[in-house]
């Protein structure tokens, strides 16, 4: 009797203890689980030499992996972006998606506006990529937008006045081969005149435009008030119409 007994205390404490160790290793595993979508969700950028990386964290509890150019789905907004020559970027870690791009629209935009600054063809394609790769970040607030629709605005202006003065110049040069033609006297110098005559004028109007100056337009001159036609006195009769 005793010794049945002893035989299922022992059989008790072994399942007592089974289960606490499976309670045990379900609850490290649960721990790891969390910690590792924790993980999964953060991101982190670190500049190397001129370019700045941008890493995800992966499926464990540590570790993150470099976003490539050529991934399906973040490499064409979180790749490797170059870093304009003097800028130092922090090495800096994110919570989540949406701080990062958040963070990385402040950190992209004052390069995008210092390019469009300097006014050259070279220069305004690079805000401009700069521009359209921070469109693509999906967790900017209303007011990034609305900062991205002005800065577009900026670099669409100052692309059209490069475009009007490229427009001048070509002008320029039709007027200069014009004016050849009519020097040397051929058979179009007769048609070569009026056409340099009206090349001036676009030219001078191109110009303005590219640098921002209205073209003068003559005042209108103001139109006087008609008068209402005068009553006749009192005392006057009026004049007796000719039989």
């Amino acid at each position: 009797m005793a010794d049945a007994q002893t035989q299922t205390a022992r059989r008790g404490g072994f399942f007592s203890r089974l289960v606490l160790w499976l309670l045990v290793v379900g609850l490290l595993a649960a721990v790891w689980w969390l910690a590792s979508e924790r993980n999964l969700r953060r991101f982190s950028w670190r500049q190397d030499e001129s370019v700045l990386t941008i890493s995800k964290g992966r499926f464990f509890p540590l570790g993150m992996a470099n976003i490539a150019p050529d991934d399906s789905r973040l490499g064409k907004v979180y790749g490797p972006l170059p870093v304009p020559q003097g800028a130092k970027v922090t090495e800096q870690e994110f919570e989540d998606q949406t701080a990062l791009d958040r963070a990385l629209f402040d950190l992209v935009v004052p390069w995008a506006r210092a390019d469009a600054q300097k006014g050259e063809e070279k220069s305004i394609a690079e805000a401009g990529r700069l521009v359209d790769r921070a469109s693509a970040l999906p967790g900017l607030t209303a007011e990034q937008h609305q900062q991205l629709a002005g800065l577009r605005g900026e670099l669409a202006f100052t692309a059209a006045r490069q475009e009007l003065l490229q427009a001048a110049k070509l002008v320029l040069s039709a007027r200069r081969k014009l004016q050849s033609v009519e020097e040397g006297g051929g058979e179009h110098a007769l048609e070569a005149s009026p056409m340099l005559r009206e090349l001036e004028g676009i030219q001078g109007l191109l110009e303005d435009a590219s640098q921002s100056k209205p073209h003068p337009t003559p005042p209108r001159q103001p139109t006087p008030p008609k008068q209402p036609p005068a009553a006749p006195d009192a005392g006057t009769a009026p004049p007796t119409p000719p039989r």
